[in-house]
């Protein structure tokens, strides 16, 4: 009886210690990103690690498409600045935001003034992991330059938004008017995970085609 006492008070030290070894750990990676955390729960706060340490784990491996197919249609070394990996991404990624706060339900995220990102609902109940990252990518450019703001999508615009059934785009900012902006590197982004075959190909090519279609010069 006593040593399994004894063993039930050690398991619940280290329990304790691990769990402080956590906290103090997530702490520091916040800290050290400089990244003001503001409304979010325990339980937000850990999505939002996963979300960037699932970026962070990103590898391209072997191509699964036509390499003459990827050469030309791969923009991601030239929007971004350096070749495909997830280290360098999240690294690019971290260094876009200032904050993040939670104050809403209405949306997935929003970049508020180059680097204040708002997550509402959306983030983390309606969303699947792949979408979760190319939303923090988009968000991200919003903080380069004069913020590469949205324009309205051209009049006759026949696309649709499947995640808001009820958004008539032709009436809404929802479109880049150059490719330089939060789509082209959003559809970047995707184009890689479609071409190394991460994630669900079927996916993510479904993704870059509905991204690159926001990108007015290339509708």
């Amino acid at each position: 009886m006593m040593k399994i006492t004894i063993l039930a008070a050690y398991s619940f030290l280290l329990l304790m210690t691990l769990d402080l070894d956590t906290v103090l750990a997530r702490e520091l990676y916040w800290e050290k990103n400089h990244i003001e955390l503001s409304g979010l729960t325990e339980a937000q706060v850990l999505g939002l690690e996963t979300t960037i340490n699932q970026l962070c784990s990103l590898e391209p491996g072997k191509l699964k498409i036509n390499k003459k197919m990827y050469d030309r249609l791969s923009r991601f070394e030239e929007l971004f600045g350096f070749p495909f990996n997830g280290k360098d991404l999240s690294h690019w990624l971290l260094t876009k935001i200032q904050s993040i706060s939670y104050q809403n339900t209405w949306t997935v995220a929003v970049n508020q003034n180059q680097g204040s990102f708002m997550v509402g609902d959306f983030f983390f109940t309606k969303t699947t992991p792949l979408e979760r990252l190319y939303a923090l990518i988009h968000e991200a450019r919003h903080s380069d330059d004069d913020g590469y703001e949205h324009v309205k999508c051209p009049k006759g615009f026949k696309f649709i938004s499947s995640r808001q059934p009820e958004m008539d785009l032709e009436k809404e900012a929802a479109c880049d008017p150059n490719d330089q902006g939060a789509y082209s590197f959003q559809a970047a982004f995707l184009f890689e995970l479609f071409a190394y075959g991460i994630f669900d190909q079927g996916e993510a090519g479904l993704l870059y085609n509905s991204s690159i279609l926001r990108v007015v010069p290339f509708k």
